[in-house]
């Protein structure tokens, strides 16, 4: 797409009554073709920065979340749309790394959580297993410092593995991977633990989990 071709690109609520957008999403959607104009008409009205994105680029980004049967609503915390440097750019949230895991057919469990001051029991040097103990009083654990995620699969062959990162290595990823964190601003200000969360859940899966065609 060329630069004119994008400068002239028309609003959203346009483009998506545009009958060669709309022959786009249901080739891609199906049924949900519908469904899926309205979350963009959602999306726009509830963010001024994406609106004012380039609508070819946003439909396209939200196209990709929908064709990943990934909702972009920040409430479910599957996939977003954000604005980066004034162009949309899809997230997958920690929950959509586990949806995508486990629609792949080969994981028996997938979760991760955050990690409570005193709950390190104990780390094996040698194998990089680390046992836990767990608070049990949630009042407790909610007053409780967070010092690290963790994240933990086990797939059905019986493979299982834990990886845990300190909120130091969290915040050093942030600074490195993210231009808005180190302004003191974006997502990771905004949503620490959903991000840190996710970084977790997508490290442990690229590291050491047989990746499906949408994870990759």
């Amino acid at each position: 797409m060329t630069d004119d071709v994008i400068r002239k690109a028309p609003p959203i609520n346009v483009l998506i009554h545009d009958e060669g957008f709309i022959k786009k999403a249901q080739d891609t959607l199906g049924n949900g073709t519908q469904q899926f104009m309205s979350s963009i008409l959602s999306l726009v009205n509830s963010d001024k920065l994406l609106a004012n994105c380039n609508s070819y680029e946003l439909y396209n980004c939200c196209l990709m979340a929908a064709a990943l049967k990934l909702p972009f609503n920040k409430d479910l915390g599957q996939a977003w749309i954000v604005p980066y440097g004034g162009k949309p750019q899809l997230q997958v949230g920690w929950k959509g790394f586990v949806q995508l895991a486990q629609r792949s057919g080969q994981f028996r469990t997938i979760n991760c959580t955050d990690v409570k001051d005193g709950e390190i029991a104990n780390i094996d040097r040698l194998s990089g297993e680390i046992e836990f103990k767990w608070l049990q009083d949630d009042a407790e654990r909610v007053k409780a410092e967070t010092i690290g995620y963790v994240a933990y699969f086990e797939l059905l062959n019986g493979f299982r593995k834990t990886f845990y990162m300190t909120r130091a290595e969290l915040e050093a990823h942030a600074k490195k991977y993210s231009q808005t964190y180190k302004k003191g601003s974006g997502v990771w200000k905004d949503n620490f633990d959903a991000m840190a969360r996710k970084t977790v859940i997508k490290l442990i899966l690229n590291r050491y989990a047989p990746l499906s065609v949408d994870m990759q």
